[in-house]
């Protein structure tokens, strides 16, 4: 492994940046880090979301409680030889909501290009001589998901190098295991406040949004305050799947309720019979048939009918029992009139953005319309997964 003037850590970045990978974090090894006991990604909901990975399916264990698996876009690289990424089919995150916990498993099987050795499950001997002895996983992130792959050996120079960058501080942190050489966090939210701080000394704008080409035009829809302060960041709407500025997820919220997410429900009549879902439950509107309200758990809407139920759930543990379960509309006979399954509502929330800011306008009417941006900005980070499903439990997430 070596390059003109580069570290071993630049080399492998350089290497996995001309594979496609975007962002690349690292993570230090302990001994459990092994092809038996699966490597730990940590106890943060948030790995979910920065690990690219596939739908989330759940499933009984004995004494953990529902698992749910993903399957992994896993490759490994070459260092030495001018050879192409190597996939391992088998790799897998592993989520135990229970603890809560992520761990990779399946990732050493079908690749040629696997480190099979070097993740070997230690001896008791190698286990205590490996003590403070610094050993580095390197992973790369592609737009497509996937996921580039490297490990160093056991005091190897790129293991070493991560280790005295963390010491030193010159490492950020991250999802609560891994690293990566960027810069701070804090230094993100510092540069999309004064933003918004210049946005709102600037006054009113006049509502717009940027085309697929980034060129301003006109948008009068009662939906532009969100493509409005877009434009004022240089966002094109629907351009890339990332953040939209510096780490963070722009919402223009003006009054009224935050809509957290908006999934498709993934079984019942919606799902295979909508013109029927809508005759047996709408609410005729002149010319149309709408769907409405605001649908609490355990309470009978008074037009549609339907009661929301969240079942598979345990509210006194937190925690979802029943993988079949979810959240589910059904009718006075019973009937499941819609159901969101606990696979599609974790798979939908661990692809949220981790950090999201909500900026509060005000309307302007002119001669078109205007928005104020500001001064209320709300930073929101992080989302725990038993208080997002308690919050649904308790009718305070609607």
């Amino acid at each position: 492994m070596s390059g003109v003037s580069d570290s071993p850590l630049e080399y492998v970045s350089r290497l996995m940046r001309s594979y496609g990978a975007k962002r690349i974090v690292f993570k230090p090894l302990a001994n459990n880090d092994n092809s038996k006991q699966q490597i730990y990604f940590g106890g943060d909901f948030d790995v979910l979301r920065l690990i690219p990975h596939g739908d989330l399916i759940g499933e009984p264990t004995r004494d953990k409680g529902v698992m749910f698996k993903a399957p992994l876009k896993l490759s490994w690289i070459d260092v030495s030889f001018d050879t192409p990424p190597v996939p391992a089919p088998g790799a897998q995150l592993i989520f135990y909501p229970r603890y809560p916990e992520v761990r990779m498993s399946g990732f050493i099987r079908g690749s040629s290009l696997a480190p099979a050795e070097i993740m070997r499950p230690p001896t008791l001997e190698e286990r205590a001589c490996r003590v403070g002895i610094p050993r580095c996983l390197v992973l790369g992130f592609c737009d497509d998901q996937t996921i580039l792959a490297y490990a160093d050996t056991w005091d190897g120079k790129l293991s070493r190098e991560v280790f005295d960058k963390i010491v030193k501080g010159q490492a950020t942190k991250i999802a609560s295991v891994f690293f990566e050489q960027t810069q701070v966090p804090e230094q993100g939210r510092i540069l999309l406040l004064q933003k918004l701080s210049e946005i709102y000394t600037g006054g009113a704008v006049r509502s717009g949004r940027l085309d697929a080409n980034g060129k301003l035009i006109e948008y009068q829809a009662k939906n532009g305050a969100g493509y409005t302060l877009e434009s004022l960041f240089g966002i094109i709407p629907n351009g890339r799947a990332g953040p939209d500025y510096q780490g963070w997820e722009l919402k223009a919220h003006g009054s009224g309720v935050v809509t957290l997410m908006t999934p498709e429900p993934d079984a019942g009549i919606y799902r295979y019979d909508l013109a029927k879902f809508m005759l047996d439950y709408g609410v005729c509107n002149d010319a149309r048939r709408d769907f409405t309200g605001k649908h609490l758990v355990d309470i009978m809407h008074d037009r549609s009918g339907l009661t929301l139920l969240m079942e598979g759930y345990d509210p006194e543990k937190f925690e979802v029992v029943d993988p079949k379960g979810g959240l589910v509309l059904r009718d006075r006979y019973g009937n499941i009139a819609a159901c969101w399954s606990f696979n599609k509502i974790l798979t939908h929330w661990s692809k949220k953005h981790a950090q999201t800011a909500f900026v509060s306008y005000t309307v302007e009417d002119r001669d078109v319309r205007f928005f104020r941006f500001g001064p209320a900005v709300s930073l929101c980070e992080g989302a725990n997964l038993k208080y997002f499903l308690n919050a649904m439990y308790s009718r305070e997430a609607l």
